[in-house]
């Protein structure tokens, strides 16, 4: 079985961050923490299962849906996977720039 090494792009860390100040200044730290656990989750499962969550806009990323207002995009590269951008799901998908 291959190991996967995750790397957070800049764009990745800095959507993830985004989304948690926006849950920490409108919901309560219950909502805050049940995203952070969904998404080490949906990151564990990337890395036993790469191919699992389907392709998106683009044939080579792939859509993760972490809670249904919030998706990751990801690519594999070789023994790889880049986190690409946390999205919300509410946003116009013309404006997602991949």
């Amino acid at each position: 079985m291959i190991s996967y090494e995750i790397i957070w792009s800049p764009n990745a860390t800095l959507t993830y961050y985004q989304i948690l100040q926006y849950l920490d200044k409108n919901w309560t730290s219950k909502e805050v923490n049940a995203f952070v656990v969904r998404t080490e989750e949906a990151i564990a499962h990337i890395c036993d299962n790469p191919l699992l969550f389907p392709y998106s806009i683009k044939n080579n990323i792939h859509r993760c849906v972490i809670v249904k207002q919030v998706s990751l995009f990801y690519q594999i590269n070789d023994d790889l996977i880049e986190l690409l951008i946390f999205w919300d799901n509410r946003r116009n998908p013309a404006s997602l720039q991949l």
